[in-house]
């Protein structure tokens, strides 16, 4: 499956923005992004969301993505890019709030995000297409890595219930869905057999290197992808 021009486009600008993970955007993004983004003395444009209206507490847990305080981040928004601003990231909503003025939190307008920084986790936004809705492609995703090919998570929360005769306790649960973008395809992995069919341009060697490092793709399923797909791009470099 094709992905769309725009996604493709913005994930060469990708990679010149992250060389590696880091708390921070670095100075390569701060140049990548200044063809088309603005210099601003305040952060006004930035606060012209809607009030972020809070979960119900009586749910166990939160719905965010790591920490549940605010926390310092970056983030690209209508096209300018805005550094050390307080936010989290709603991911059973799939909404990126930060604070107002006033310290309120403010949800952000998501057709307006393009990309933002999260204590070191890194995130894009690709809109579903007709080259990507068959994939449900559709958000913000979690970049892993970002070399020859790209591995993204799509993370979110949802509520799971637990009912008996006395009671009933709601509780959010972390799931992570993981993609491949190898050669402008995306491709859904979960396991051996769909990282092999992912990356099948190299699978003996890929199968002798997951031999050889035990990986089992199941309770360190998010370690052994990335393992496997930096392994993958360091071959292709090689050639």
């Amino acid at each position: 499956m094709k992905m769309s021009h725009t996604v493709f486009c913005f994930l060469l600008l990708l990679n010149s923005l992250m060389l590696r993970a880091q708390t921070s955007f670095d100075s390569s993004y701060a140049n990548a992004l200044s063809a088309y983004t603005t210099t601003i003395g305040l952060n006004q444009h930035i606060y012209n969301g809607v009030e972020y209206i809070d979960y119900d507490h009586r749910i166990n847990g939160d719905p965010f993505f790591g920490k549940s305080s605010f926390v310092k981040g970056s983030i690209v928004y209508d096209g300018i890019l805005y550094n050390d601003i307080s936010l989290v990231y709603d991911i059973w909503r799939g909404n990126v709030v930060i604070k107002n003025y006033n310290n309120l939190p403010l949800l952000l307008i998501n057709e307006k995000v393009t990309a933002f920084d999260l204590e070191g986790h890194q995130f894009i936004k690709i809109t579903a297409d007709s080259l990507t809705e068959k994939l449900g492609l559709s958000g913000f995703y979690n970049v892993l890595y970002n070399g020859t090919v790209k591995l993204f998570a799509k993370r979110k929360k949802i509520v799971d219930e637990k009912i008996t005769m006395q009671s009933s306790e709601s509780f959010f649960i972390q799931k992570n869905e993981y993609y491949i973008l190898n050669n402008s395809v995306f491709y859904a992995v979960a396991d051996k057999r769909s990282v092999l069919n992912a990356l099948d341009d190299q699978k003996p060697a890929l199968q002798k290197y997951i031999k050889q490092q035990k990986l089992k793709f199941r309770k360190n399923l998010e370690a052994d992808l990335i393992k496997t797909v930096v392994y993958y791009s360091g071959i292709n470099q090689s050639k």
